[in-house]
């Protein structure tokens, strides 16, 4: 398993931790760190961290949510799906959902997760393009997510990915979170991916440098929101509403139109 896959236990971690705590329900998460204990040893047990990885994942889990629910005959990928149960947790029944990693962590993911006619897992690097040919469903309302996985590609990989997708759909809608490149530099001193050697590559901080006349920002929004911190309780809604104002700019969650 590649440095860059490993980073996988990090949020899955965090979710099945606050998943415990009722914050965030992913009862798949704690099932997989129970039967995984040693593929944690490494990673960031950290309080923050896990409230912060469960927050990024509430976003997303919404962002599906609303897109099933406002867009006839929807199609789902998710990119760097790592053990993510987000096709377990989001209701999708009759929705074509398709879940790729690199095929070593399909494979761990196959102990999990069973295909069906509505689910697909695809074993292959983000990058290598045909993969593309796996997804046979058309639709022109496809969701493209990329939770946790633009900082390991570069610019030209998220260019060359969304010109990719502008080719094979007639429309589709692209999320990812990136680091800002002010974070990105601070993250080589303080990381929980420095545990095990992974390295950021790409950052961003204006929307326009992935724009075009077919590539329009729609989404440019916090990960720490308020609705989440005011579920939490004590010192962690005094740190994380502090967070939320201090490092707003620092890790956001970007959405684009393609057409």
């Amino acid at each position: 398993m590649t440095n860059e896959s490993k980073t996988l236990f990090i949020p899955l971690y965090g979710k099945a931790v606050m998943s415990r705590e009722g914050f965030f329900k992913d009862t798949t998460a704690e099932e997989i760190v129970n039967s995984e204990k040693e593929s944690f040893d490494n990673v960031d047990h950290s309080r923050k961290l896990a409230i912060y990885m469960a927050m990024r994942a509430k976003q997303y889990d919404e962002i599906a949510r609303n897109f099933i629910r406002h867009k006839p005959r929807p199609v789902i990928i998710q990119l760097g799906c790592g053990l993510d149960s987000r096709a377990v947790r989001v209701n999708h029944e009759n929705v074509m959902w398709y879940d790729l990693d690199f095929p070593d962590v399909i494979e761990l993911r196959k102990k999990y997760y069973t295909e069906n006619e509505f689910y697909t897992m695809i074993p292959s690097s983000v990058t290598d393009f045909g993969w593309l040919e796996h997804i046979t469903c058309r639709s022109e309302n496809v969701l493209i997510l990329a939770e946790g996985l633009s900082m390991y590609l570069s610019e030209i990989d998220m260019k060359n990915l969304i010109e990719n997708f502008r080719n094979k759909f007639s429309k589709a809608t692209f999320i990812f979170d990136a680091y800002s490149p002010f974070a990105a530099r601070m993250s080589k001193y303080k990381n929980p991916i420095n545990n095990v050697d992974a390295k950021i590559d790409f950052a961003m901080d204006k929307p326009e440098i992935l724009e075009n006349e077919n590539v329009k920002c729609i989404l440019n929004s916090d990960i720490i929101q308020k609705k989440y911190v005011k579920q939490l309780k004590g010192s962690d809604k005094l740190r994380f509403s502090f967070m939320g104002g201090a490092g707003k700019n620092m890790y956001r969650i970007f959405g684009y139109e393609i057409s």
